[in-house]
């Protein structure tokens, strides 16, 4: 008899997992200083586990090192918003296109749940008004479905890294969906539609537009340049 071993959480996992969370919920902000003084008693942690889980999310563009310094979250910028954009249009559209290509049944039943979740969350959006933390998990999840059919690891783990990156303007630069009006829930229908129909085309097109669109929002909002003169 055999048993499926699931790798056990280490205390640098949960103090990384903890810090990325604080830094989407704005409790820590684009360019505040993390010192490990700090870090250490705020997470009840050692200076090693908190040095391992920050080079993690430096990995991830979420902080910056400085050396003999410590690190910084990421300071946010209008300039840094249209290069991020451009990055993303055109890696994110080539791996969604491959996923669509080399894709098969079990990324099309992925695509198809994290697209239903979605849809409940949306529902609940109806109701409230408001895009809360459930929201924003179940959108990053219908993302990284639709990259997931990709046979490039690299393309992935690029890819999600910047929408790792995109996240953090979402949520600090300007409240997603304000400004032009926009269907952003026929938008995901229409992304979902084009995997299960296999128009790689049509739907890195899709992509593209969808990126596109979100950063006009953010930009048409209000401004941001947080961590850029050292706000904290």
């Amino acid at each position: 008899m055999t048993t499926t071993s699931h790798p056990r959480r280490t205390r640098t996992d949960e103090v990384y997992e903890r810090l990325r969370a604080d830094i989407f919920a704005a409790r820590l902000r684009p360019g505040q200083r993390l010192k490990f003084p700090d870090l250490c008693g705020a997470y009840n942690t050692s200076v090693g586990v908190a040095r391992e889980a920050l080079t993690r999310l430096a990995a991830e563009r979420l902080v910056r090192p400085h050396a003999h310094q410590g690190y910084t979250v990421i300071p946010l910028s209008k300039e840094d918003l249209v290069d991020l954009t451009a990055a993303r249009v055109e890696l994110e559209s080539i791996t969604f296109r491959k996923s669509i290509a080399e894709g098969d049944e079990r990324w099309e039943t992925t695509v198809v749940a994290a697209h239903h979740l979605l849809t409940r969350r949306d529902e609940a959006v109806a109701r409230t008004g408001e895009r809360d933390a459930a929201w924003y998990e179940a959108h990053e999840e219908f993302h990284a479905a639709l990259l997931s059919g990709c046979g490039s690891r690299r393309l992935v783990e690029t890819a999600q890294a910047l929408r790792a990156e995109a996240e953090l303007y979402r949520h600090w630069a300007a409240p997603l969906g304000s400004g032009a009006p926009r269907d952003l829930v026929g938008e995901h229908r229409a992304l979902a539609g084009a995997a299960l129909a296999r128009d790689a085309e049509g739907g890195a097109e899709l992509l593209r537009d969808h990126i596109a669109r979100t950063t006009e929002v953010l930009l048409d909002g209000q401004p941001c340049d947080h961590g850029t003169h050292g706000h904290q």
